[in-house]
């Protein structure tokens, strides 16, 4: 046991702890406890997505909590943490939406998930134990719950520090313990946040676990510079996969010196100046409420005479202004607001906020700040307010902004939204007529009543409901009530006990239906798929990974591709029962093919899959984790046969 322990923590002292005793408690014995406690996440409060099941253990986000089971281990593992997505592939597919265009550069975190931790800590050193792709992890932050509650809310008032950031990479292929440089944090915590970005991985990312080293008073870290337990070598990757030490940053740092110019070339690599880092997103935090609220004081900065101070921009055509303008993202276009009373007009024109992308800023919106854009959406169109946080964000200043500026409001993302509850289903319903795009997913405290209220929006053509309590009567309601439907995702939800009788009502009612995610839907039988086949033949994706009441034996997934000839993604994933003659099926009836993913099947020869390979033309993703009839030596022949199409292939070390 002993042996496994100290693998995970990497000791490198010569005077190693007896074999039946734990590193961590030999290490607080040796008088150095009331310096620096050391622990595992105790649970896992929150995250915005998983690979497994809510009622299973294996793949699922709470794997990240105690101690590590994989470690140092490298591979495709049931008990690690896996998120639901990686790469661009889900961006690609039918079912992906358009990027904000204001979406500022540094924001790239596509899942997070929070940690809490026996007591509160000031944080000194934090330990991700990685054992599959490596190199997501993008931000870490702090949370401090100690500022009391709200004097007009009555909810607790909460801060969140960033501690590191710095940009996804593509790392060896190998476990590793990611351990970046943090930024001093001000107050103690016992809420850890970490955001991942999966785009430049090549398979799902994988954490089996967590150490937090904190110190019980601040300004200890000093002490502990001696101690080997904290300052062992810390290890993480550039842009280029490369391993980096405390000399090799410093090396890296001085190569990028510059003389004449007076200031470094632009680093491109992840960030690894903690103090330069922490000041940044200092700078970036304590501006968002402050640059939001400037219909407050509007005037503030701007007494210049807009005849003489302006500069060449007094030359520029009002067109041309507006265009350069755009390319900045909000918080850009808020502070150039204070530059000139010129650009203070251009800046506050609502016609530069037909877009507003507050999810990078989700830890700062808060209702003043929501309240100091209003002026500026009277013409919003499509509002990104995912990941807000409900002790942040309030229900009444949400339910209040969409009464004031959702009658042009066509798309809503509310994404792991904690303030998101059924009276503001109520105002959407109420006040956003026109929505045709709406993203509730892992949204916990809308009810399955408060979701029936959104049959009042007839103009829907995509619906999110992934990881929400959405029941059968009020989808069926929903999809009988906006005909337009085109994009549908109801994955991992529980509360639909017959899920035939929904695909049923989408055969019958939703004959534009492009896209259909029922990931992990377990009441999915064969009936329901012939219906689904039979009513939506302009499906272009599908998703019915891990229903395991879908029997090939049935002939439903050849009867499916038969009638929907313009499937570009389907996934199979887990159907043990998927043979070859599904896999021909396929090959015969889908020319449009980009992804495919049969995942597990036993029954599938790589004659076979070889065949659909060289029918399907445009086939570009394709997945055969543990498919025992496709080894590495036809893996290797594809690869030099089929350059165009990345062919994923997961395994355990």
């Amino acid at each position: 046991m002993l042996s496994r322990v100290k693998k995970m923590l990497a000791f490198k002292s010569h005077n190693s702890p007896p074999k039946d005793t734990d590193p961590i408690d030999e290490y607080c014995k040796k008088g150095k406890k009331s310096d620096i406690v050391i622990f595992n996440a105790l649970e896992v409060s929150d995250f915005s997505s998983q690979y497994g099941s809510e009622t299973s253990i294996s793949y699922t986000a709470s794997n990240l909590a105690g101690r590590g089971n994989v470690y140092p281990n490298y591979g495709d593992f049931t008990q690690a943490c896996v998120f639901r997505t990686y790469g661009d592939w889900w961006d690609r597919a039918p079912s992906g939406r358009q990027r904000f265009a204001r979406t500022p550069e540094w924001f790239t975190s596509q899942d997070y998930i929070e940690l809490v931790f026996q007591r509160k800590v000031y944080p000194i050193k934090l330990e991700i134990y990685e054992t599959y792709n490596p190199g997501c992890v993008v931000r870490i932050l702090a949370c401090d719950k100690s500022m009391g509650s709200c004097v007009d809310t009555g909810n607790q008032s909460v801060h969140w520090k960033t501690l590191w950031s710095g940009k996804a990479s593509r790392a060896p292929a190998k476990s590793r313990v990611f351990c970046p440089p943090l930024a001093k944090c001000p107050f103690p915590t016992d809420l850890i946040r970490l955001e991942l970005c999966h785009k430049h991985v090549i398979y799902y990312t994988e954490l089996d676990y967590v150490l937090l080293y904190g110190s019980k008073v601040p300004g200890n870290e000093e002490d502990l510079i001696d101690d080997e337990i904290i300052h062992r070598e810390c290890t993480f990757s550039d842009d280029e996969g490369e391993h980096e030490t405390d000399v090799t940053m410093a090396t890296s740092k001085l190569g990028q010196l510059t003389l004449g110019s007076g200031s470094p070339v632009k680093q491109e690599a992840v960030s690894t100046d903690t103090e330069e880092t922490s000041k940044q997103e200092e700078n970036r935090e304590e501006t968002v409420q402050a640059e939001c609220c400037n219909d407050i004081q509007e005037t503030q900065g701007c007494t210049d005479d807009p005849e003489t101070d302006n500069g060449y921009f007094g030359l520029l055509p009002e067109e041309v202004i507006q265009l350069i303008l755009s390319f900045l993202d909000v918080m850009s276009l808020c502070r150039v607001a204070r530059t000139c009373s010129l650009l203070r007009d251009h800046s506050y024109d609502p016609f530069q906020y037909k877009e507003l992308n507050l999810q990078p800023y989700w830890n700062q919106v808060n209702d003043i700040a929501l309240k100091g854009m209003l002026g500026r959406s009277r013409f919003l169109q499509r509002l990104n307010l995912s990941w807000c946080h409900g002790n942040i964000l309030t229900e009444q200043a949400f339910c209040w902004y969409i009464e004031e500026c959702g009658e042009s409001l066509q798309s809503l993302y509310l994404s792991s939204c904690s303030f998101v509850t059924d009276n503001c289903l109520d105002a959407i319903v109420r006040h956003c007529k026109n929505l045709s795009e709406l993203e509730l997913d892992s949204c916990s405290r809308v009810s399955h009543e408060g979701l029936q209220k959104l049959a009042s929006l007839s103009k829907l053509q995509r619906l999110n409901l992934y990881r929400t309590m959405i029941d059968q009567k009020a989808l069926s309601t929903i999809i009988i009530s906006c005909p337009e439907l085109r994009h549908l995702n109801i994955g991992a939800t529980h509360g639909i006990h017959n899920c035939d009788e929904i695909l049923q009502v989408l055969g019958k009612h939703s004959r534009h239906l492009l896209s259909l995610d029922l990931w992990r839907c377990k009441t999915v039988t064969d009936i329901g798929l012939r219906e689904l086949a039979v009513g939506c033949t302009e499906l272009q994706e599908l998703d019915i990974g891990w229903c395991f009441n879908i029997k090939s034996s049935s002939g439903s997934i050849r009867f499916l591709v038969e009638n929907c000839k313009k499937i570009k993604k389907l996934f199979l994933t887990a159907n043990r029962t998927v043979d070859d003659e599904d896999l021909l099926a396929i090959a015969n009836n889908c020319p449009d093919l980009e992804q495919l993913d049969i995942l597990g099947t036993r029954q599938v020869s790589a004659d076979i899959a070889t065949r659909l390979l060289q029918q399907c033309e445009k086939l570009e993703f394709f997945d055969v984790s543990f498919c025992t009839g496709i080894d590495k030596i036809r893996l290797h022949d594809w690869s030099t046969r089929f350059p165009r199409v990345d062919v994923k292939k997961s395994f355990q070390n």
